[in-house]
C-alpha cells in the first residue's frame, strides 16, 4: 500500500507532470466525504436524544436501555437521575442515570401518527 502512495506521489520522471498535485486533493477529498458519512449523523443522534432527555416531564412512559419499561415518578436533571415507577401494585420504584432512558412511548391520548 505504501508502494502505492509513493508511485503516485513521485510520478516517473517525463510521466504525467499533474499526478503529484492530484493526490494532495484526493485526500481532503476522502476525509470530506467520510466526515459526512460518519461524524454528521452521529451529531445528529446526538442531538436527538439531547433533545429527548430535555423534554422528558413526570408521568412519562418510557424504556431504558436495558429495556426496563416504567412511569417517570420524579426527575432530577442537576444531578442527572430519574426515578422510574415500574409496578403499580407494589409500588416499585427504581432510580437510574438519565442517559439510561431510551425511548419514549407517546403520551395516551395524543393524536401523533
Amino acid at each position: 500500500m505504501l508502494y502505492s502512495f509513493i508511485f503516485f506521489a513521485d510520478a516517473q520522471p517525463g510521466g504525467e507532470p499533474g499526478m503529484f498535485p492530484w493526490f494532495l486533493v484526493m485526500i481532503p477529498a476522502v476525509l470530506l466525504i467520510m466526515w459526512f458519512l460518519m461524524v454528521s449523523p452521529q451529531k445528529k443522534q446526538e442531538e436527538r436524544l439531547r433533545n429527548m432527555l430535555n423534554s422528558l416531564e413526570k408521568n412519562d412512559k418510557v424504556m431504558t436501555v436495558g429495556g426496563l419499561i416504567g412511569t417517570i415518578h420524579a426527575i432530577d436533571k442537576e444531578q442527572n437521575e430519574i426515578v422510574l415507577k415500574v409496578d403499580d401494585a407494589n409500588n416499585t420504584k427504581i432510580r437510574f442515570h438519565l442517559t439510561a432512558v431510551n425511548t419514549v412511548f407517546p403520551k395516551e391520548g395524543s393524536d401523533k401518527k
